[in-house]
């Protein structure tokens, strides 16, 4: 046979036994195990707009993982590969963070994969006549005088901060509520002598209101209440706290259950507290109940933690099943943009007592802001003071101060009960609170006391804020604060201020 005919039969036969074999799945550089380390992380995701996360998510170097043949980590699509002979079309599936597949329809030299890929930024959207949120509500309004309520809670409605925070904690906290409404008409009765002072103390130091819920959680507002763990007062202040903040602990006097010294030191504590934590009040809440030193060691014990791996199926004919199936489907939308960022509170491993507390408090925080929204109804409590401040000096006697109000001792130590009956305290210049009547005869009848009340002051026509703080001896900066004002706002003419003593 002539050489020439057989090298074409050759070649042939040669072409039949590829063509036997083409039913088979492509062999090419991705059934190779891929003993390359991870690729580098995915961009760290704030969890708190206030805060940045470099200070709470320091990078670690990752442990390498060793794949099996058929599985991959990859955070990233692996660059295409070129088969060696004429590669034939093929599809690409891209599965997004999201976990929906977007296809892409067959291309020529293309491998056959699914790769994990970084979802696409979310896009600015475009501004729309939509009622406004209660957050944009608030913040439009921010720099405006509060009208005034006749209730005090909708007087703290207009300064809740808490109130956009959503969990399934919080959920849970609120259907709890809702299931025992009675809990908060027991809260109302308890606070009632206390929670208008404490609002105006949290007033004057322009805090969120959120913060005059925190003894609802603490004590139910049971201002003598005392913990296993000797936390004390309407705001369970543990010693080594209170003293460290100014509190005295000597015999025949508490601060801890003064009602005024009391809140004074936890209002600091907690400011020092948003601070520490950069602004997040979730975690400055944990660290009032837990202690900052167990917040911080649960963020770096969340930092310390390896971040979950994604395991990414590549054998070939896995993967063009797959596709087939997810092109047959057709193209599907893009992912949906990432939900806001949330406190990192969520994501730490805190005491189960800490756990729920944070959820209670903004659990009634909503529902302080919208009751009727969760078929509840608030027992009502006046805005307007139930007791008043009396500065006493060092010279006057507590123990006299009482036959001097001509006030019943059980009412007394009711208002005061930082004070041990029977025991004379330390001299010192204490601060009495008093309902009005016998805080007024106590001033008259003690030389030296002082009745220290705010007032409201009705602005009169052609006044500027540094007319009344001169005539009233406060700076005129403070007294701006206390109304929450700033250079933009001008005075008119019957608008009402928040007046305190210069003291």
């Amino acid at each position: 046979m002539p050489k020439r005919t057989t090298e074409t039969l050759a070649a042939l036969l040669f072409t039949t036994a590829l063509g036997g074999c083409a039913w088979l799945p492509p062999m090419d550089a991705a059934d190779a195990t891929d003993d390359s380390p991870p690729a580098a992380d995915a961009v760290y995701v704030d969890y708190w707009q206030t805060r940045d996360p470099s200070e709470y998510r320091q990078r670690a170097t990752r442990p390498a993982v060793t794949p099996s043949p058929d599985v991959v980590v990859a955070q990233r699509p692996a660059p295409p590969v070129q088969a060696k002979n004429k590669p034939e079309p093929r599809i690409v599936v891209t599965l997004p963070a999201s976990g929906k597949p977007v296809v892409q329809p067959p291309s020529a030299g293309a491998p056959a994969k699914i790769a994990v890929a970084t979802p696409p930024k979310a896009h600015k959207p475009a501004p729309s006549k939509a009622k406004p949120t209660t957050a944009q509500a608030r913040a439009k309004s921010k720099n405006k005088l509060a009208p005034i309520s006749k209730d005090l809670w909708g007087r703290m409605r207009v300064r809740l901060a808490l109130v956009d925070v959503e969990h399934p904690r919080i959920t849970e906290r609120i259907d709890h509520l809702k299931r025992n409404p009675g809990y908060l008409n027991l809260f109302a009765d308890r606070a009632q002598p206390y929670l208008y002072y404490i609002v105006e103390h949290i007033d004057r130091s322009r805090l969120p209101m959120d913060l005059a819920l925190v003894p609802m959680v603490e004590s139910a507002f049971q201002p003598t209440a005392f913990s296993p763990k000797a936390a004390a007062g309407l705001w369970q202040i543990i010693p080594t706290t209170g003293q460290e903040w100014g509190l005295t602990l000597a015999e025949g006097y508490d601060g801890r259950l003064d009602i005024h010294t009391s809140t004074d030191v936890a209002l600091r504590y907690l400011r020092y507290l948003n601070k520490l934590f950069n602004g997040d009040w979730l975690l400055a809440l944990a660290a009032y109940n837990a202690g900052p030193r167990a917040v911080q060691d649960a963020i770096r014990a969340y930092n310390a933690e390896p971040p979950p791996v994604t395991v990414v199926e590549t054998h070939p004919a896995i993967v063009r099943a797959l596709a087939l199936a997810a092109f047959a489907r057709r193209p599907v939308a893009a992912p949906a943009a990432p939900p806001p960022p949330q406190s990192l509170f969520w994501s730490l491993k805190l005491p189960r007592e800490t756990q729920d507390y944070v959820p209670r408090i903004v659990a009634l925080a909503h529902i302080i802001a919208n009751p009727g929204a969760h078929g509840l109804k608030l027992q009502t409590i006046a805005n307007q003071p139930y007791l008043y401040r009396v500065d006493l000096t060092p010279e006057i006697k507590v123990f006299d101060s009482i036959t001097a109000a001509g006030i019943p001792i059980e009412d007394f130590f009711r208002f005061n009960p930082g004070f041990k009956p029977g025991v004379e305290p330390p001299a010192s210049a204490y601060k009495l609170l008093l309902p009005r009547e016998q805080a007024q005869t106590l001033v008259a009848n003690a030389p030296g006391a002082r009745l220290l009340a705010p007032t409201r002051y009705t602005v009169q026509k052609g006044e500027t804020l540094d007319m009344i703080a001169k005539r009233h001896g406060v700076p005129a900066q403070t007294l701006a604060q206390w109304n929450g004002l700033t250079g933009k706002n001008a005075l008119k003419a019957g608008q009402q201020l928040i007046v305190y003593p210069s003291s």
